[in-house]
This record gives C-alpha cells, sequence and structure tokens, in this order.
C-alpha cells in the first residue's frame, strides 16, 4: 500500500481542510454555521447531511462539539457522500495533526473507520456507533453524488455541510442537479453551510429553492454563505 505524504487530494488537486486550523474552521463554518449548538437538545436528534465526507473532520468536530455540550444522552443521523473514500491508514496519517485535540473520539473513530471500509459497497453503507453517549447512525453513500441525486427523495436532512472541493476543482458536486437533490432531501426549517460563496454555487442553490446569504469566511477567506428553506 502506498501512502501518500500530504494533506491534498490527489483526485481533485485540493486540500482536504484548512493548514491554518481544520478543526477550527469545520466548527466555524459547518457546526455554527448551522447554528448546531443551539439546535441540538439534551435527549434530541439531528440528521446532518454533507456533500464530500473526505477525511472526517467534520464527523469529529461535530462530535467534539456534542461532546462538550455534557449531554448525557444525543443521537444524530449523519448521511454522507464520498466517491473516493479514504483507506484507513490514509485517514490516519491525514487525521495525526488533531491527535491531542480530538484525544479518544479520534481513536474509536479511527476503529470504526477500519470496520466499516473493508466492506464498503456502491451505494448507501450504514453503521451505528457509539461515542460516549452520542449515538451515531451513521451512513456513507460510495458513489457519484450524481448517482445519490437520482435516487427518489429518502431523506429529511436538517442540517447540510456542502464540503465538497472547491466549485473550481470539482464542479461537478455544485451542480444545479445535486443542489436541487440537496433541497428535495432537506426538511422545511432546514439549513446548510458551505466555505464557498462562490457565485456558481449560490445560484443554484437559489434557483433549488434555499434562501442564501453571505457571512464573514474563516480566517484569511473572506466569505461563507448560509442557506435555509423555508
Amino acid at each position: 500500500m502506498i501512502i501518500q505524504h500530504s494533506d491534498i487530494n490527489p483526485e481533485y488537486g485540493d486540500l482536504y481542510f484548512s493548514r491554518e486550523n481544520g478543526l477550527e474552521e469545520s466548527e466555524y463554518i459547518f457546526i455554527d454555521g448551522n447554528s448546531i449548538k443551539e439546535r441540538i437538545k439534551e435527549g434530541g436528534s439531528l440528521h446532518i447531511g454533507e456533500t464530500g465526507f473526505g477525511t472526517g473532520l467534520n464527523f469529529l468536530t461535530l462530535i467534539k462539539v456534542l461532546g462538550a455540550g455534557d449531554f448525557s444522552r444525543v443521537r444524530v443521523k449523519y448521511s454522507s457522500i464520498e466517491l473516493y473514500p479514504l483507506e484507513p491508514e490514509r485517514i490516519r496519517q491525514l487525521l495525526s495533526p488533531f491527535a491531542e485535540s480530538l484525544g479518544d473520539i479520534l481513536a474509536h473513530y479511527e476503529l470504526c473507520w477500519a470496520e466499516l471500509f473493508p466492506g464498503l459497497k456502491a451505494g448507501w453503507n450504514e453503521s451505528r456507533w457509539n461515542f460516549k453517549g452520542i449515538e451515531v447512525d451513521f451512513r456513507l453513500f460510495y458513489g457519484d453524488a450524481q448517482d445519490w441525486s437520482r435516487e427518489e427523495k429518502t431523506e429529511e436532512v436538517d442540517a447540510w455541510f456542502l464540503d465538497g472541493h472547491s466549485p473550481d476543482k470539482n464542479p461537478e458536486i455544485w451542480s444545479a442537479s445535486i443542489m436541487k437533490a440537496v433541497y428535495n432531501n432537506t426538511v422545511t426549517g432546514g439549513t446548510l453551510a458551505s466555505f464557498t460563496a462562490s457565485g456558481t454555487v449560490k445560484r443554484p442553490l437559489r434557483e433549488a429553492g434555499f434562501t442564501i446569504k453571505r457571512k464573514k469566511g474563516f480566517g484569511r477567506k473572506r466569505h461563507m454563505i448560509q442557506g435555509l428553506k423555508s
């Protein structure tokens, strides 16, 4: 097995996450951008949808934030789409800079992923994980997002993490058909957040039916977007 010692996805020539601070970036854009802390309640549940699972850093950030909320019981459904799932050793290498910040969460996630990865098949793959009282129904769509978009509406997502690579590197993940499928699989009152404020992203989201607004981006990035299905 060849291990790539780069934090760039060779399929798209783009970074997996910010070199400044990937955890802080993920929390600012996706957790705060979807007001997750305010929306999750003790004993409650939330369905997260994601385009682009990558290393799983957004998922880990979510678990870290919920764990810091001192809930005794929370249930999360996490449905993510990924065309190029990473081997466990590759994920371990990429996430090693966050070992101290994530601690036991990262160690447990690596075990869960190592069990799931060998049996991945095209389409939906499901597993149930538990992170000290945070129960997770984890679902990974292994395949092209266009294939997912052609499925009948099956999801009732509360909040989307739109985290495919940048539109100039991976334009297909931001296409009108996929953004429409995101809209169709979102509950009324559901939200989205993304690191990019490109017009090529805002336009199909608005055409799909979302209300889109800009806010200050993370770090040196000028803007990001938030969306609402009203």
